[in-house]
């Protein structure tokens, strides 16, 4: 009020009135300041906010694009060390149930410099501290601090570190190390400072979308391999029913030619001729192996008609007598690959009643009712004990058991020595 008197009272300003006025306005200049300063630094503290939350968002969708395990893993790194502006960046992968470093991962440096360092860390010093004690650290000397093992030679210098764990169900599955923020000044030279809390902050976020794209893609090398094995095992068991069977068969072809060539010219010819077509047929499915694809045999037929295929070349390659007996004949209901598997599953019993059983007769039986389906083979040969068969025998029963479970159904096969052997199939069927 006084100030206010003394400007506003037309009597001229005093000395003492311009001094305050002066220090008013300086004040006010100086608050201004201040509270554009405020203002200047919010703003760019929001868009370096913005910046970063859109960087780990176009991070995290990369990675979501990728499924390859190693690829993943570089990813990771790469993407980290951008997300901090670091001018290193490195990602170690513990060994599972360890706390030594399995695979190493780097991003800054060529990959000659990276063949110059020889083998991956283990997990000693700094990064064996991250390891131990499982939280984030950050570092601003390297070299001052007391776990630090200094570095191995041709390892580029490196003086400030950020270190984040990456975790998995509460484990810790790998850590991701950060050296040397890069800054750039008004002149722009490049130098380099401490990483914040911020960065520490946004790195920690990445990591846990990191550790879902690691889980994700070692689920996914997981299926590979289980679908690599469960191929090996289908392909195994094709060749085993399919073409060593048809090879054995031709075999026995060709014997019979061979006791009759003398005495039946016209019926070795004959039988010369069919194993060569068989022989056609097995080049035929390999060819289809190669190819990726399913062997021929039995495709496309119905089940009566590859029943009776089987029949007549047990006949023709034995002295055994095979009878056929159906209760109903409506089976074209049957899915093309349920034909194929029971088709295989009676080729590998009638085989091995043609190798071992020394029987006289075979009985096939067919019944469809109450929505179920049975086959059965059943023969008078000498039996066997299931416990003492060779490895080759027992592949084929293993097979049978795995079509019968391909089929939800179940496979009995019951025998012993000095009598009969009974094979039979049960399965839904409606």
């Amino acid at each position: 009020m006084i100030l206010r008197n003394s400007l506003f009272s037309g009597k001229g300003f005093l000395p003492i009135d311009l001094v305050i006025l002066l220090i008013v306005t300086v004040g006010v200049i100086a608050f201004s300041n201040w509270v554009f300063r405020i203002v200047d630094n919010r703003e760019r503290e929001i868009n370096e906010r913005k910046e970063q939350l859109e960087a780990l968002h176009s991070a995290a969708l990369t990675l979501t694009t990728e499924l390859d395990l190693g690829e993943v893993l570089q990813k990771v790194v790469e993407l980290s060390r951008g997300l901090v502006k670091a001018k290193y960046g490195a990602l170690g992968v513990l060994e599972e149930g360890t706390e030594y470093i399995a695979q190493f991962f780097t991003s800054g440096i060529s990959k000659e410099q990276r063949e110059l360092l020889g083998e991956i860390p283990r997990g000693h010093g700094l990064l064996g501290l991250l390891i131990r004690e499982g939280k984030s650290i950050r570092i601003s000397s390297i070299h001052d601090h007391k776990d630090s093992a200094g570095f191995p030679p041709n390892h580029p210098e490196m003086h400030t570190l950020l270190g984040v764990p990456i975790k998995s169900a509460g484990k810790i599955i790998g850590n991701l190390y950060m050296c040397d923020k890069i800054t750039v000044n008004s002149s722009g030279q490049e130098g380099n400072e401490d990483f914040t809390k911020r960065n520490q902050e946004v790195l920690e976020m990445f990591a846990t979308q990191a550790a879902i794209a690691i889980e994700n893609a070692q689920l996914y090398r997981k299926a590979q391999r289980l679908s690599v094995l469960e191929e090996r095992e289908r392909f195994a068991m094709d060749m085993h029913d399919g073409i060593i069977q048809s090879i054995f068969g031709t075999g026995l072809i060709l014997e019979n030619a061979q006791l009759s060539i003398k005495s039946n010219p016209e019926g070795a010819e004959s039988q010369i001729g069919e194993a060569m077509q068989a022989l056609n047929d097995v080049n035929r499915d390999i060819r289809n192996y190669i190819l990726g694809l399913r062997p021929n045999r039995f495709q496309g037929r119905d089940l009566i008609a590859g029943l009776e295929e089987l029949m007549r070349d047990l006949r023709a390659n034995s002295f055994l007598t095979v009878n056929l007996h159906q209760s109903g004949d409506d089976y074209s209901s049957l899915a093309p690959e349920q034909t194929v598997q029971i088709l295989h599953i009676a080729q590998e019993g009638l085989n091995n009643i043609r190798k071992h059983a020394r029987a006289v007769k075979v009985n096939i039986r067919l019944e469809h009712k109450d929505g179920n389906f049975l086959l059965v083979i059943e023969d008078d040969g000498i039996g066997f004990d299931p416990k003492l068969t060779v490895p080759d025998e027992t592949r084929g029963i293993k097979n049978m058991h795995e079509r019968a479970k391909s089929l939800n159904g179940k496979l009995q096969i019951k025998s012993k020595k000095g009598g009969k052997t009974r094979i039979s199939l049960l399965m839904p069927f409606n």
